[in-house]
């Protein structure tokens, strides 16, 4: 947050911009770019609006206006000590929100060249070299930066552990995920792709392999013990079941990739923070939540909402069979449809085992 008490305005315009703030605070981004307009109204030339502005657009999910703004910002001289943010913002917003990874790694490295320390930009950087580019080798290069800087973040090491995986390099993944873990015990998106990884090497015949992670993570800790008698969630257990596990489907850029459902819950979305990442500029960020329920046989589906855990749905909606739907309680071979060229199928597989955890 800025410090108003050193900003170049008074009275009304002054008054008006820390209302912006107090809204973007409260998360009503809608009013707080009202603020912001009003500012810029009488003082066009005031950077700090144009950059808080740019920072609520892409809450909203206006990504182009947000980038729009944020070159405002650039263009009106801004405090050298805030000008590596507005770049690696501007990253974020090409990265996250309109999928041009080329043009995001630029802003990552001018936010670089001007703040070799930003421990943030080197993690982003990675990100879009594995999940947008496919360079691993590098990607792995950049988290490598960003644990030289910040060895406590679990997300770097869940993150290099998923670049590890697309390399083959197993061992050494689940090592990552072991460290991430060590970080955040509940971390569920590493135990998952711990798991998947295990599977790879045999270490693991419970669960159905999936073919490709949709985790973030990364990690390496030579010392860190492989314990595949671990369950994955505290309380849980494995019972012999011959129940059908429910399998996801999903197809987008970056091809085709199964996930095995076994949590409460998921979060589907273009952003990479999402459970289960859908690799497509045509989804929204925060798409879809899947929700488990569970049956009197021991058995479980899932039903599908549209629109993120807070409720605000997706730009496109969802079509399931052909059908707009708002929530769809999920069948074998239903076919679920994000946007062009990016949808998914669920049907239940039969597996050996299922995870139990309520």
């Amino acid at each position: 947050m800025l410090d108003t008490d050193r900003l170049p305005l008074t009275g009304d315009a002054l008054a008006c911009f820390r209302h912006g703030l107090d809204c973007a605070a409260a998360g009503e981004h809608e009013k707080a770019v009202a603020h912001y307009n009003k500012v810029l109204q009488t003082r066009s030339d005031f950077w700090e609006a144009w950059y808080e502005r740019g920072l609520s657009l892409e809450s909203l999910g206006f990504y182009s206006e947000a980038i729009e703004s944020y070159d405002r910002a650039l263009e009106t001289d801004p405090n050298r000590g805030s000008v590596d943010e507005i770049w690696h913002d501007r990253g974020n917003a090409l990265q996250y929100g309109l999928g041009d990874y080329e043009a995001a790694l630029k802003c990552y490295d001018q936010t670089l060249q001007l703040n070799h320390a930003h421990v943030r930009a080197w993690q982003n950087r990675g990100n879009a070299l594995l999940y947008g580019l496919s360079h691993y080798e590098d990607a792995i290069a950049s988290y490598n930066r960003a644990l030289q800087l910040n060895s406590e973040s679990y997300l770097t090491w869940r993150n290099r552990g998923n670049a590890l995986v697309e390399l083959k390099r197993y061992t050494e993944a689940i090592a990552n995920y072991d460290r991430a873990l060590s970080l955040q015990a509940d971390d569920q998106v590493s135990w998952q792709a711990r798991l998947l990884a295990s599977q790879q090497l045999g270490l693991n015949s419970l669960r159905q392999p999936t073919t490709k992670p949709t985790w973030y993570g990364d990690g390496y800790d030579d010392s860190a013990p492989i314990d595949e008698s671990t369950s994955p969630k505290e309380g849980g257990e494995v019972e012999s079941a011959g129940c059908p596990q429910p399998l996801f489907i999903v197809e987008d850029d970056a091809g085709q990739r199964e996930i095995a459902l076994e949590n409460k819950h998921y979060t589907i979305g273009r952003d990479p923070k999402n459970d289960i990442c859908l690799r497509s500029q045509f989804a929204s960020r925060y798409h879809a939540v899947l929700r488990r329920v569970n049956h009197e046989d021991g058995s479980y589906t899932y039903t599908i909402t549209d629109g993120n855990l807070d409720g605000k749905p997706s730009t496109n909606g969802l079509l399931v069979n052909g059908q707009k739907q708002q929530t769809w309680a999920l069948k074998t071979d239903d076919l679920i449809v994000f946007g062009p060229r990016v949808r998914a199928t669920y049907h239940r597989a039969i597996g050996q085992a299922i995870l139990v955890t309520d």
